[in-house]
Parts: C-alpha cells; sequence; structure tokens
C-alpha cells in the first residue's frame, strides 16, 4: 500500500497521527485559500481551524482513496468560506498583507514575475464575483486541475473552463486598463 493511501485510511480510521500529517500539508495552502478571499489575519486562521474540525468529523465517511483527499479538504474549506460569507460584516484587510504570505512549499503565486504583478492581478480577482473569484484563486493560486475545482466548487468541468476563460478575459482587460493609466 503506497503512503498516501494509508494516509487515506488512517484519516478514515481516525488516527491522531494522520491529522497530524493532513495539517502540515493543508495548513498554509488552505489559509492562503482564506486570506486571499477576504485579506483578515485572523479571519482567515479561524476559517482555517474550522476547516480542520469540520475534516475530523467528515473525513471518516469521505468517498474514494488518497486521490480525493485534496479535493475533499478544499471542498470542507469551500463549505467553511460561503458559511462566513453569509455573516460577513467585516471590511478586508490591506492586500499588501497578503503577498508576505509564506508557504514553505513553491506556489504559482511565487513564480509570479513581480510582487507588484501579483498584487494587482490578486486586487483584480478579489473585485469579482463568486464563484469565479473562487474559481480563479483555486486554479492560479492554488494550482488546482479543472477537474479538482469542478469537485470543490460541486459544478461540472466545463462551467469551470468557461469561468477560467472569462476571468483571463476580465483579468487581462483589468490589468490593461491599469498599465494604461499615467
Amino acid at each position: 500500500m503506497a503512503a498516501e493511501e494509508l494516509l487515506s485510511e488512517q484519516l478514515k480510521a481516525g488516527l491522531p497521527a494522520a491529522y497530524a500529517i493532513l495539517v502540515g500539508r493543508f495548513e498554509g495552502p488552505l489559509y492562503r485559500f482564506f486570506f486571499c478571499d477576504h485579506r483578515n489575519h485572523h479571519l482567515a486562521e479561524e476559517q482555517t481551524a474550522e476547516t480542520f474540525a469540520q475534516l475530523v468529523r467528515s473525513l471518516p465517511s469521505m468517498r474514494g482513496g488518497c486521490e480525493h483527499l485534496r479535493a475533499f479538504v478544499f471542498a470542507t474549506a469551500r463549505h467553511v468560506q460561503l458559511r462566513c460569507w453569509r455573516q460577513r460584516k467585516e471590511q478586508p484587510v490591506p492586500l499588501e498583507e497578503v503577498l508576505n504570505i509564506r508557504d514553505p512549499g513553491p506556489s504559482p503565486a511565487a513564480l509570479a514575475a513581480t510582487r507588484e504583478q501579483l498584487g494587482r492581478a490578486l486586487n483584480a480577482i478579489s473585485r469579482f464575483d463568486d464563484p469565479l473569484r473562487s474559481v480563479l484563486l483555486l486554479r492560479f493560486v492554488e494550482d488546482f486541475s479543472i477537474e479538482e475545482i469542478a469537485n470543490v466548487l460541486e459544478m461540472p468541468m466545463g462551467t469551470v473552463k468557461s469561468h477560467i476563460h472569462r476571468g483571463r478575459m476580465q483579468l487581462k482587460l483589468i490589468l490593461t486598463e491599469q498599465e494604461c493609466k499615467p
């Protein structure tokens, strides 16, 4: 049995050591997912913790094996995010804070040509309505596949592709307009 499959089985069995591995693997990406949405450090920490609490309850009933784990984790995070949106009353934190977040592993955001370009792109994405914003964050910040995004957001893959295409066009237009302004 491969290490990933073993981890999946241990999580379903509720072994604490497996949950420690899960937290180590997903804490940074989940925090970044939430922080990029609303730019509030404390709320992102709370949502990350809430996601892990939900995972403790829901992982034993997860269908599939290790190949579905990442999508299952982010689908759970998405549900936490939706509950928060219904209750949201706070204003976002300045964009500069998102630029200082560090994840131990390489991310697509880290490969951006400059911090200024990344900041403009994240600022533009944050203005999009959901689910377009979530699709773009999962695709380009978290590097999810189209199939994983479809599973997380519970929508057809064609719809995800359409959102990605539309988002790219809108993002290109916004960034081009910003470059043309003096």
